[in-house]
């Protein structure tokens, strides 16, 4: 087993470009309500999920079980300047 890596981002983009496993995810709005749909093989990959905080929250998925990510892990965020947090091996 692979030790977990914690990536943190504020903008779309790709977190890790090879296989992956999905731990968890974290996301802080700021200013107004922002969300992060995570996708599995890039940009135009499969919606793994999607998770959304209100307003100055934070909203977190807990452990997923390990989902693989074949293809890398993308993230598409929304809000203005949200904390995201992904965490993944």
């Amino acid at each position: 087993m692979s030790a977990a890596a914690i990536k943190q981002v504020s903008a779309t983009g790709d977190i890790v470009t090879r296989d992956a496993i999905l731990h968890s995810v974290v996301v802080t709005a700021g200013a107004d309500a922002a969300s992060a749909t995570v996708r599995a093989g890039g940009s135009g990959g499969t919606v793994v999920l999607t998770v959304k905080a209100a307003t100055g929250l934070t909203a977190a998925t807990g452990e997923l079980g390990r989902a693989q990510c074949p293809g890398g892990i993308h993230v598409t965020a929304s809000g203005t300047s949200p904390a995201i947090t992904v965490v993944y091996e």
